[in-house]
């Protein structure tokens, strides 16, 4: 099994805060997550039913609830994002299961993320933890 809490995860990406977050809610939106802006610094994002999740803990499959804040940093001449997974809503939801298949989805969705902005050609940094 991967480990239980998914590890923060820090892109630095060529381009400016406007272009760089729309990347970021195409992205989001493409893969069926909902966005909540939290100000300009902060972008809370989720997917899933959290009503399923109750119900079917960590059986709950595609519609699993997971949550996870992105915070933006505009830079001179990039970006820095900060992508935090949420495993606690995982375990509550989902118990030991439900944290690991949290823990999972948030690895697999930082790593496309990266990929997304490594194949445009704007990716600079990836840094973990």
């Amino acid at each position: 099994m991967t480990q239980a809490r998914p590890v923060p995860v820090e892109l630095v990406v060529r381009g400016d805060r406007a272009g760089v977050q729309a990347t970021l809610e195409e992205f989001f939106l493409g893969r069926g997550w909902r966005l909540r802006e939290r100000g300009d610094d902060r972008l809370d994002v989720e997917r899933g039913s959290r009503r399923r999740t109750v119900f079917l803990g960590a059986l709950a499959g595609k519609a699993f609830y997971l949550t996870a804040r992105i915070e933006i940093r505009a830079g001179e001449h990039a970006t820095v994002l900060r992508y935090r997974g949420d495993a606690g809503a995982g375990a509550a939801l989902g118990g030991i299961l439900g944290r690991h298949r949290a823990a999972r989805a948030h690895q697999e969705t930082a790593a496309a993320l990266a990929g997304r902005f490594e194949s445009e050609g704007r990716m600079v940094q990836v840094r973990r933890g």
